[in-house]
């Protein structure tokens, strides 16, 4: 599915659908509910409902006077469910997305939430596993005070940088360390919080990643993958895919550079040494990786947690 067309996809049209169905059929249950139990705010709700029309005549003949008479009618409903121990909100619309409100759209852009249908049919999903979260992210396997407290300062930098996403100060992020540390752990945890706040997300490792490109180039009727198109992409265990002539470094120099000039985020985990990486790849893939006005790097130097017995 080509990006351009995303917005006339049936699939997209039928997501935005079924999300204004859900928001109705709450929307209901919430009014019986109030039948049933609340039937004193049920009829304020009402008549708000019934005096529609004349506040519509009031927007025409005084905007000021009539948005006035809208906020108070609207004041009035909450400070009685709130009487009834019932959330203000509660007759508000119940978006899914509530970057773009269900629309799809933000300022005129495409909003996360429909890219991440893009992204998840043409990767088979996100490839964020939902059970490696910060809310799961276990503080208690390592006994080393020091170590414990540098494995807790660089789980609260990733929850900064999920929790300020996009609105980071350094866009990029590069895991160092050792296999075993909780890097892959850490992407997910990213991942899954970027996810949950309303922006798309492709997690893919670099072996996986060269594989789709090589598959793209020997069969000329799959379409080359769209790297740019998440909000965030994160690449795991880059320097463990084959490094093939005119493929590897090529495609990996191109996905950063055009993230980059997109300003699309990329966050990256690596087993490598940086002068590793630098004999591997080539000083123009790594001094993007590196870019200290881009990039943050983040060296994970404690031990392995695979060796812990739980």
């Amino acid at each position: 599915m080509a990006k351009n067309n995303v917005g006339f996809c049936r699939e997209v049209e039928d997501e935005l659908s079924a999300r204004k169905s859900r928001s109705a059929r709450i929307h209901k249950q919430h009014l019986e509910m109030l039948k049933r139990e609340h039937p004193d705010i049920l009829a304020i709700y009402e008549s708000i409902a019934d005096t529609a029309i004349d506040f519509a005549d009031k927007i025409v003949a005084s905007p000021q006077d009539g948005v006035h008479y809208s906020t108070a009618q609207q004041t009035w409903l909450k400070k009685a469910l709130s009487a009834a121990g019932l959330d203000p909100e509660l007759l508000e619309p119940v978006y899914k997305c509530s970057l773009c409100k269900d629309t799809g759209l933000v300022g005129g852009e495409m909003c996360g939430c429909i890219r991440q249908i893009v992204i998840e049919k043409n990767f088979s999903g996100s490839g964020v596993d939902p059970e490696m979260s910060f809310e799961n992210f276990r503080h208690d396997l390592i006994d080393e005070p020091r170590e414990r407290k540098a494995n807790e300062n660089i789980y609260s930098f990733c929850l900064d940088y999920a929790d300020s996403f996009p609105d980071n100060a350094l866009p990029d992020m590069l895991l160092l360390g050792a296999p075993g540390v909780g890097k892959t752990y850490l992407l997910n945890c990213i991942g899954d919080r970027v996810l949950k706040n309303g922006y798309s997300v492709l997690k893919i490792s670099a072996n996986k990643l060269v594989g789709r490109v090589l598959d793209s180039i020997r069969d000329r009727e799959l379409e080359r993958p769209d790297f740019v198109l998440p909000d965030l992409l994160i690449i795991d265990d880059l320097g463990a895919e084959p490094l093939l002539e005119n493929i590897t470094v090529e495609t990996l120099l191109s996905i950063l550079c055009e993230r980059q000039e997109e300003r699309k985020a990329t966050v990256i985990a690596s087993n490598l040494e940086p002068a590793a990486l630098n004999e591997y790849y080539g000083e123009r893939i790594v001094s993007r990786l590196i870019d200290i006005n881009r990039s943050k790097v983040i060296k994970i130097t404690t031990p392995s947690l695979r060796r812990i017995r739980f």
